[in-house]
């Protein structure tokens, strides 16, 4: 490699720097207008029932698929945690549930909103808040395992594995909440 060729290589990877700062910027933004258009949007939708029940069974459909593969990556996680998978498993089942997990989130979104729910109902707004904490944290994760590959195989600092928890966590929370919500306001 010349030097010419190293000194012009600096500059697409600041461009590349930038541009993922941009995009994490402007991403949970994007997410946050989606989700208020949603909002405001989704109580006015008349759908007729038999619309509606194709969309009932698309959202529970999204929920398995969705959250399925959240679970799946938390399980694997904890295995490595308690030292039963390696690193590079985790990572590599990351790959592999990251388009599963935004589908399903897309999926309930589009759905729901063909369920038109009840945004004055405070239940409904715990759910809805929920899921919008699932895609925000979503856009985190991205980065936690980005930064989790760029290790190579080393060791976590002990500040990089405290996020990764909390991403997890908040997840879960997040995701039960939802499905928790769901359930009881199927029940009314």
């Amino acid at each position: 490699m010349t030097a010419l060729d190293g000194s012009a290589r600096v500059p697409r990877l600041r461009r590349s720097r930038l541009r993922r700062r941009a995009a994490s910027c402007l991403l949970p933004l994007a997410l946050v207008v989606a989700w208020t258009a949603m909002f405001l949007g989704a109580p006015h939708v008349g759908a007729s029932e038999g619309v509606r029940q194709l969309a009932l069974f698309g959202h529970l459909a999204a929920l398995v698929l969705g959250f399925g593969a959240v679970l799946t990556l938390d399980w694997f996680a904890l295995m490595w945690l308690l030292r039963r998978r390696t690193l590079a498993t985790v990572m590599q089942v990351a790959r592999g549930v990251h388009a599963p997990i935004w589908l399903g989130l897309g999926g309930l979104t589009l759905s729901g909103v063909l369920l038109a729910p009840d945004t004055s109902a405070p239940l409904t707004v715990v759910k809805l808040v929920a899921v919008l904490a699932v895609a925000i944290n979503g856009l985190c994760a991205r980065q936690v395992q980005r930064r989790l590959a760029e290790l190579n195989g080393e060791i976590p600092p002990r500040r990089l594995l405290l996020t990764a928890a909390l991403v997890m966590v908040i997840s879960q929370a997040g995701w039960w909440t939802a499905t928790a919500v769901g359930f009881l306001n199927a029940q009314q």
